[in-house]
């Protein structure tokens, strides 16, 4: 009786090995040949309208802003005034780029730009700024800058830092919104 029993473990256990051998095997050959599963990403975009825009000061409360009942437009009487929004953007994201929407005027500029503040060390960047050029036609034709944003700024960091917008619609220019486009992994 006991060389059956000692005769059906032998026998379980040189199953075992085999099979465990086998599957290492088959895994090591397989991870040895495989290529690495590419990551799929999705393209979004985030916008917001200028009625989200605050006024960055009131420096002259004299020449106070207004959006003249219009959603989709951001007046500036005051040379000097600018307006900021904040951004909730997701975890995890790329940023790609920023697309400012705006009337540009035959006497004055508009200024724009994408901050990205750290708030651990009491600093700031701003991956994307520029000044748009004086317009040349009449009407002023209203336009769409995009702007790449820099890879080095390019990963969502929501641990340290606040992202937002400020723009500077001097004189006769109006602006109207931006569009932040992002990518995320796809699951």
């Amino acid at each position: 009786m006991k060389t059956k029993t000692s005769l059906g473990y032998l026998t379980t256990l040189v199953a075992g090995i085999a099979i465990g051998v086998t599957a290492v095997g088959t895994a090591t050959a397989s991870s040895a040949g495989a290529r690495p599963v590419p990551v799929r990403m999705a393209t979004h975009h985030y916008t917001l309208a200028a009625s989200a825009f605050a006024p960055d000061g009131l420096h002259n409360a004299a020449s106070d802003y207004f959006n003249q009942w219009d959603p989709t437009t951001l007046s500036n009487q005051d040379s000097g005034r600018c307006f900021n929004a904040g951004l909730s953007l997701p975890v995890g994201a790329t940023l790609k780029g920023i697309t400012f929407y705006y009337t540009p005027s035959s006497s004055s500029v508009l200024h724009a730009e994408l901050n990205r503040q750290d708030l651990t060390n009491h600093s700031f960047v701003m991956p994307v700024s520029f000044d748009a050029p004086e317009a040349t036609g009449t009407p002023a034709p209203y336009t769409a800058t995009y702007k790449r944003i820099p890879s080095q700024y390019a990963a969502v960091n929501m641990t340290h830092y606040a992202y937002s917008v400020g723009v500077c619609p001097y004189g006769g220019v109006t602006f109207s919104g931006v569009n932040i486009t992002y990518t995320v992994p796809v699951s």
